[in-house]
């Protein structure tokens, strides 16, 4: 039995496809491939090679593809590891791992394992981002077609046309803090969000708490204060912005509701965390 299983899913980089399964091809001699033609089929794939004895699975894409094989390894004792060939790699950034191809699959190599911490929402595993309201919206606006020809331009071209438009309010629960409303909900569970920014600076994945922030209006002025803020870490003190941490957490409405970057669905979420239950490469 080998040691590695790699689930690939070779749209990740559009028309560089060849180009990735024959880097994979050729460093990963020693691993099994399987090679996703579906949403869905990640998760299926990682969740057989976890029945099989496999000690790691690979997941060889973007966050999503990462969202998939999470979903496919939870509760077992396999260890996920991550070769990224997405668009935004958050969650790679998060773990600090090479972004480039070879780098990254000599790391997994080293074997070194790190524990952090599950998020779920209504039970589905999430594991670095959730959004409720707005950036939903504009992932569920975001067609795979057009992410493999414009890359990070499809979700900056779908943000423009959702700023404006009427938003739900949501009521939003925290453990052990008073009720409070907003029209939008991120989670965290690290610092990054939508690429190289520390949307949540005081986050840490393995420390059994989740980062909410809960925006209240999504004006055009208040999502460029927002954006101008992040860079310089204090859009968190902006007015008609909260930013907490919570070990759970319950948003309310009908709001879209998307995971690593993937649309899953509308209506009430429960957040909880599960410390330290993932194993990872590093």
């Amino acid at each position: 039995m080998k040691d590695y299983c790699i689930v690939l899913n070779p749209q990740a980089r559009g028309a560089r496809q060849l180009e990735v399964l024959h880097f994979i091809a050729d460093v990963a001699r020693d691993a099994e491939i399987r090679v996703t033609t579906a949403p869905g089929e990640a998760e299926s794939f990682a969740r057989e090679a976890a029945a099989e004895g496999f000690g790691a699975v690979i997941a060889a894409g973007g966050d999503g593809t990462v969202n998939e094989v999470l979903r496919g390894l939870a509760g077992t004792s396999a260890r996920l590891g991550v070769l990224p060939l997405g668009t935004m790699n958050v969650f790679a950034r998060e773990l600090g791992l090479p972004l480039d191809w070879e780098h990254a699959w000599a790391s997994i190599l080293r074997g070194r394992t790190r524990e952090v911490d599950l998020g779920l929402a209504n039970g589905q595993p999430f594991a670095q981002l959730a959004g409720v309201g707005f950036d939903a919206d504009v992932v569920a606006g975001v067609t795979s077609a057009a992410k493999r020809q414009f890359g990070a331009g499809a979700y900056v071209w779908s943000a423009l046309k959702q700023i404006g438009r009427p938003a739900q309010l949501l009521e939003v629960r925290a453990a052990g803090l008073p009720a409070m409303e907003g029209i939008w909900v991120l989670v965290g569970n690290g610092r990054f969000y939508g690429g190289p920014f520390p949307v949540f600076p005081r986050a840490k994945n393995n420390d059994g708490l989740m980062d909410v922030l809960v925006f209240r209006d999504l004006r055009a002025v208040e999502v460029m204060q927002y954006l101008l803020g992040v860079p310089l870490g204090w859009h968190t003190r902006l007015e008609g912005v909260s930013y907490l941490q919570t070990e759970a957490l319950t948003v309310k409405g009908t709001a879209a509701l998307e995971l690593d970057g993937e649309f899953v669905g509308r209506g009430d979420v429960e957040f909880k965390l599960k410390p330290r239950a993932i194993g990872l490469i590093v």
